[in-house]
């Protein structure tokens, strides 16, 4: 032991002995608690804007289900960097709002999303009529959407849009995600510091 501390009393040794440390320390934490992210675009804006920094949480999903609403990092559907409707995960990191569930009808009319449960939207019935179907309270969306659906969730996946439905390459493009494909949940931005913000 006396050895031990004879050894790290070196200057150079103790300063690589700590580096080593805080870099493994460093990613456990990255790869197993948050992780933070940069977000390159506009896609969910005005709630996160183009260059802001969020931390996801990497865990969350480990003690619960995901809920709607929730603001998702995930890997979208395609193969590599190329991201397209598929039942494989793309490489690319998205970050997108959580919008239909496993199971859900979903679609849009007259710009507000609906879901449904059970058959869906019937031809001649308003949406607000239909039973099991009704409007989404969206107060988070910043632009029209165009009208889409309805498209049958299946079981085991998960429907994912931007909060600016106008400019978001979403699960309306490429379809929704299977939970393996989240990374975690985005709970706060961080920079720049008139952006700082816990959701």
């Amino acid at each position: 032991m006396g050895r031990l501390n004879d050894f790290r009393k070196h200057p150079v040794v103790d300063l690589v002995i700590t580096v080593a440390i805080a870099v493994g320390i460093a990613y456990l934490v990255q790869a197993f608690i948050v992780k933070p992210y940069r977000v390159p675009s506009g896609s969910m804006e005005p709630t996160i804007a183009i260059g802001e920094r969020i931390i996801a949480s990497r865990f969350t999903y480990r003690f619960e289900d995901p809920s709607r609403d929730q603001i998702v990092v995930f890997h979208p559907n395609g193969a590599g960097a190329d991201v397209y409707e598929a039942d494989t995960a793309s490489d690319e990191t998205f970050v997108k709002r959580l919008v239909g569930m496993p199971g859900e009808v979903i679609g849009a009319v007259g710009g507000e999303t609906y879901v449904c449960t059970g058959e869906g939207p019937q031809e001649g019935v308003a949406i607000e009529e239909t039973p099991g179907c009704r409007f989404l309270d969206e107060p988070f969306v910043s632009s029209v959407q165009d009208d889409f659906g309805p498209v049958r969730i299946p079981a085991d996946r998960y429907f994912m849009m931007g909060d600016n439905r106008a400019d978001s390459d979403d699960s309306r493009n490429w379809g929704p995600i299977t939970r393996d494909q989240m990374i975690g949940v985005a709970f706060m931005s961080y920079w720049p510091p008139s952006r700082v913000s816990i959701w």
